[in-house]
This record gives C-alpha cells, structure tokens and sequence, in this order.
C-alpha cells in the first residue's frame, strides 16, 4: 500500500514558506551541568530527562533503542522520541531525535511505543497524547505510527491516528502499543483500564496491512489485586510458552511482594490466536526486586534470542542527578530465558563481555567481617561463596562516602536477598526478597556503574536494579559477619563508551524539510 502519492499541479509557496519559517527556529536544549552521575556504559539521555525504553528493535544491521524524552527539561513533560543505536548491543551512538510533538494527535507528547520491520521500513507506533481541552478533565490518548526507509528520519502517516478511540468499556488511559507479527497478521497489544472496574486490563488490536486495525478484545486483565492501571504490556512466546509482560500501577505490597513504588513482571500461559483466549494462572511475578526498574520492553535478535531493556528508574521520588540537568537511564540488556519452573531468568547479554578493560581482581580468600576489594566507578564483579552454619550473613558492602553504604548479601537466617541502601538514602531503603537458589552458597554477578547497580543471583532468577548515589569513588569490600569458607572473586574495570559531544536534535533545516513534506502530503494526496 502506498502512503502517499502526489499531484504536483499546484504551487509550492506554502512549502517554501513553512521552510523558512523553520529555519529560524532556535535549536536549544539544556545541557549537564555535573558529570559526578552520569553512567559509563548505560543508555542515557545526552541531557534533560529521560523514562521508557520505546521501539527496541533491529534494522538494516543494527540495534534500535528510543526512549520517552524532554530535551528542555529534567522533568517528565514535553515527551518526544531520542534514539541510540548499536551494532553489538554494547556500544551506542545518539542520533538526533526521531519523533517530536507535532501534530495535532500528538501535541502534548509523543508518548510510549514499539518498533518493527515491515516491508524494508522501520515502523514506530506509538501513543499520541493531548491534555485536557474543551473543559475536559481527561487526556485523548490514540495510536500513531512513524515510517522510516533509512531507520533515522521518520514521516508520520498521513491518516493518523491508526487506532483514535479505546475500545469499549474502555478508559482514556490508553496507551503504550507493542506491536507483533504472527503468520501473515499484524498484533498490537495496549494498557488500558476498565472504566466499569476501574482494574488494569491488556487488549489487542489486529491488521492485516499496518494501517487498518480490528479491535480483538481483552487480552488479560486485573481481577482486583493486580493494580488500577496497566502500563507498557509486552506480549511474546518464550521456550514454548506466551508472556505477558506489563507494569501494573496500584499493587499493595504483600510481604516480600511488591515492595517497591510501582512493579514490572509477567504472567505465563497459553495463548490461542484463533480464539483470543490467553490461559494463565493468574499469577503476577515480579520481574526485578531492585529500586529503579520499569517499563520493560523486549525484542528478538536475529539469533532468536529475546532481548529485554528497561527504565532504571522509578516514579514518585528524588533524582539527586536532576540538579545537574539530566534524570534516569536504561538497565543493561538482557536475555530472557523461561526456567522448568515457568520463571523468566534474565541474564546480561554475552556482547557485554566486550566492555572488560582490565581485571581488577581474580582471588580466592577467607573473609571475617569486612575485607576491601578494590575502589571503582565502574566494574562487573563475579562472586562465589560457600560458607558453614555459623554464618547468617554474606554479600558485599559499598561505601560511598559521607557515611553512605550499599549492602548487598544474603541472610541465610531466613533465606533473603537484602539489597540495603542505608538509612542515608532518603528514597526507599531495604528490599528483600526469597533466595531461590542453594542457601548453603551465593553466586553473584554485579554490575556497578557510578550511580547505578545491577545485581544477577544463581541462574538469573532474582535481579535487582536500582540508582545509588556516591559521593566519591565506592569503594568495594567483601561482607560476612563470620569466617567464610571460601569466597572466588573476579572483578573487571568497564569501559567508558560515551565520550565527545552529543547532537541531538535535527537541524531546524532537516526538521523543516520532514513537516515541509508531511504538508505536502496533506496537500496533494488524492
């Protein structure tokens, strides 16, 4: 199907105009004022703020990650798509942003979306969003999508919204597609809330060519427990399985459960396209412990692999960075893998291997108390420890100065990961969670980036991912409260992959040439 095709009968001068105009744009932005935050190896905004990974995606030989931005701003408004590609998952590069608030769909933000490769073209569709207008005290949230032939510039189509309305019995929270192709159809699953409820549901819509879409209908929803609201579904198979991935908003916490602001996890079932019948058992598991981490969006590699990023972030609290003129950051990628059990395992991705500069440490040694490691910004740190009865705690400890600490051990009284940020932390401290695996020994993998840790323990089955804040360079130590038997670590220094300036917005030129073309397409097509 053609997008546009045009009559060239009339004149140009409304196009010329619209070009000149733009040309005189100012091409600002706010810029970091402090590096002692920023991440050396983790997707960041060049400056102002940054929230949801969007359109995880591979096209024409490379990784694509967007992500929710406001480039004027280290505050949540003004949402446009930045964007960051890569060749091995490892290394990234900004390109200029991809999608701005332009239209009138999309005017008060170009909100949560997914990507995907349809006829050589990389797709965006995303969530447009408009504020409250006419004396409405509700926002329209519709559905939109982008198309790029060389995966940099994007034309928004012409008849957006593809989806304007939510469906039936559906609320004005309506938002977030993740889009899929199953044989020859086109699946987009979106968050939503029941207006009769008022409980979080998933739903999906169909198409067979992109831009005509059929609503199927309720794809999961909350039964009362499992929050208000559903944001930024993901819905895919796994080792035979079908996930439904999602960020609920309203659990209660429930003893382990749930502990922190707002939650990310999954349910495991059965899905049948035919019949729109998604079996599970209505169990919601949580999908990382840690402080900071939401809106999980995955893609598959060309290798097969399911690829999983997230918002190492979280709602509703202080962002000490945010004095400096930039918030938040995106996790490490991750491999998906469904354990016999039908628990997801997420480990970091093997490409990651390649960010090791030098060893740090590769010993073996008895520890009593506390025992330095080694100080460092940056470094992934592999540990295996066994230990006798006696023992009750194990992990590591790193001290951040001012008299700040990071605790990270398993309490084998009770047999609990702590994750303890101290009482210095003025944002929510202590999460601990049920150890999975041997009790009698820990394996852990850390991965530790100035002001962000990533914690992977066993075979992947408990993560925690949270922002930490130090004031000098952490220094690492070895924790246990009695005499370990044996403790191997290994400790590599990482690589600092963001270095130079940053462009991120398009030239006001570029950026005249893309709405001169739209309005052309307004203008002519037949």
């Amino acid at each position: 199907m053609s997008l546009v095709t045009f009559k060239v009968n009339k004149p140009f001068s409304i196009i010329i105009l619209v070009i000149i105009f733009n040309l005189f744009e100012t091409v600002s932005c706010i810029s970091v004022t402090n590096e002692r935050y920023r991440l050396n190896y983790h997707i960041m905004s060049p400056a102002g703020w940054i929230n949801d990974p969007n359109g995880f995606s591979y096209y024409n030989g490379e990784y694509h990650v967007f992500y929710q931005y406001n480039p004027d701003d280290a505050t949540h408004a003004n949402m446009h798509w930045g964007h960051v590609t890569s060749e091995d998952l490892v290394h990234w590069k900004h390109l200029p942003i991809a999608l701005y608030q332009d239209q009138p769909y999309d005017v008060d933000g170009v909100y949560s979306g997914s990507g995907i490769v349809v006829n050589e073209s990389l797709v965006l569709m995303y969530t447009g969003n408009v504020n409250q207008i006419d004396g409405r005290d509700f926002s329209t949230q519709s559905q939109a999508l982008a198309i790029s032939s060389d995966g940099e510039s994007f034309i928004k189509y012409i008849n957006n919204p593809v989806i304007p309305f939510p469906p039936q019995n559906g609320g004005n929270d309506f938002r977030d597609p993740k889009i899929w192709k199953y044989n020859d159809t086109l699946y987009v699953v979106l968050g939503n809330q029941n207006n009769l409820t008022m409980q979080g549901r998933a739903v999906i819509y169909s198409s067979y060519d992109l831009f005509d879409w059929t609503y199927v209908g309720v794809l999961a929803e909350s039964t009362g427990s499992f929050g208000y609201m559903w944001e930024c579904p993901d819905f895919f198979e796994l080792n035979g399985f079908h996930i439904l991935l999602l960020s609920p908003q309203g659990i209660e916490a429930n003893g382990d459960d749930y502990q922190n602001i707002y939650q990310t996890g999954y349910f495991v079932g059965s899905y049948n396209y035919r019949t729109n019948n998604f079996s599970h058992s209505n169990t919601f598991i949580e999908l990382d412990h840690g402080h900071d981490f939401y809106a999980a969006q995955t893609m598959e590699t060309p290798d097969g692999r399911r690829i999983m990023i997230a918002w190492m972030d979280m709602w509703e609290r202080d962002y000490p960075e945010q004095e400096d003129g930039w918030v938040g950051a995106l996790t490490i990628p991750r491999e998906l893998t469904l354990s016999s059990s039908g628990r997801i395992l997420q480990n970091p991705v093997q490409e990651l291997i390649a960010l090791r500069t030098s060893t740090l440490l590769n010993t073996t040694l008895n520890v009593e108390g506390i025992s330095k490691l080694f100080d460092v910004h940056s470094a992934e740190i592999l540990i295996k420890a066994t230990f006798n009865d006696a023992i009750t705690q194990v992990g590591i400890r790193i001290e951040l100065g001012n008299n700040s600490c990071v605790l990270a051990y398993l309490d084998t009284s009770n047999n609990k990961f702590v994750l303890d940020r101290g009482d210095n932390d003025p944002r929510r401290t202590l999460i601990n969670v049920t150890n999975a695996n041997n009790p009698e020994a820990l394996e852990m993998r850390v991965f530790l980036d100035k002001s962000s840790i990533e914690i992977f323990l066993g075979d992947g089955e408990i993560t925690f991912s949270s922002r930490i804040y130090p004031s000098s360079t952490p220094a690492v130590y070895a924790l246990s409260n009695g005499t370990v038997t044996q403790m191997e670590v290994v400790a590599y220094e990482l690589e600092n992959i963001w270095s130079g300036s940053w462009c991120i917005r398009q030239s006001s030129f570029v950026q005249a040439f893309y709405f001169a073309a739209y309005l052309m397409a307004k203008l002519y097509i037949q």
